[in-house]
């Protein structure tokens, strides 16, 4: 019996796949402007000093270099090259995030493919996934542990509520990772927000403690589509935002009555 095309796997080598896809990114792919560019050349000229992880490096070719990536030679590690697919991610994700450019510019087909198409699918053939973590995009092996992924969080409590707001990638996995993390942090003072609100305070426990943010999920729950929980940990999210903002709210009235 044959096979169909759509169960024929792809076999290429992903040095093959990194010759395709900078033949493409090194030609004029890219309209701006009126005026074309290759993706690097537009990236360096608009892009890249507005990345705020970009460090002290002052254009996009040095930081290339330096994760390993020399667009004038055809060798390339498998390192790198997840480096590569990484730092393109990143530069579309900063194009989203920046209106103007998102609205005029203009990619050639095959730079579109290679970028909306093409790296989800190597990503996946190479084992690895992307997850959005705050305002950057980061690459990860599919079986990365649970602890280890919470390495990768924010430190800070502000960004660690803002990365918990920026989520845009659509698994359950990073939602469940950042609320743990955020409830860590709003367990601490556990007295003074059940005194705030009882009852919120024990239904963010209800959701985190039963509905497998921490742990396994209680029988209760097990039915519960993965959507129905994604829509609870949202708003266990608000929920703990609105007894972290109770406290200044307590404080405003405190200053107002004592003027």
């Amino acid at each position: 019996m044959r096979l169909s095309i759509f169960q024929l796997k792809q076999d290429e080598p992903f040095k093959n796949e990194y010759n395709k896809m900078m033949k493409i990114l090194l030609s004029k792919c890219i309209s701006f402007d009126k005026k074309e560019y290759t993706y690097f050349d537009f990236v360096n000229h608009y892009l890249f000093h507005n990345w705020k992880y970009r460090g002290t490096y002052l254009d996009c070719y040095e930081y290339l270099n330096n994760i390993g990536v020399n667009i004038k030679t055809k060798k390339i590690s498998k390192e790198s090259f997840l480096n590569l697919l990484e730092f393109l991610s990143n530069m579309q994700l900063l194009i989203s995030n920046l209106k103007y450019y998102k609205d005029n510019i203009k990619y050639s087909v095959k730079c579109k493919s290679i970028l909306n198409h093409n790296i989800p699918i190597l990503l996946d053939s190479l084992g690895y996934q992307a997850y959005q973590i705050d305002e950057k995009i980061i690459i990860q092996d599919k079986s990365i542990q649970y602890d280890n992924f919470m390495e990768l969080l924010p430190s800070a409590d502000k960004e660690l509520l803002l990365a918990y707001k920026n989520i845009h990638n659509t698994g359950i996995k990073m939602k469940r990772l950042i609320l743990h993390k955020i409830y860590e942090r709003f367990i601490k003072d556990s007295e003074k927000y059940k005194n705030y609100n009882s009852p919120i305070y024990t239904s963010i426990k209800t959701v985190i403690l039963k509905m497998g943010v921490i742990g396994e999920i209680d029988k209760k729950y097990m039915d519960l589509s993965n959507y129905k929980l994604k829509k609870y940990y949202d708003y266990c999210y608000e929920m703990i935002l609105y007894l972290l903002e109770t406290e200044n709210i307590l404080k405003y009235k405190d200053e107002i009555k004592n003027s």
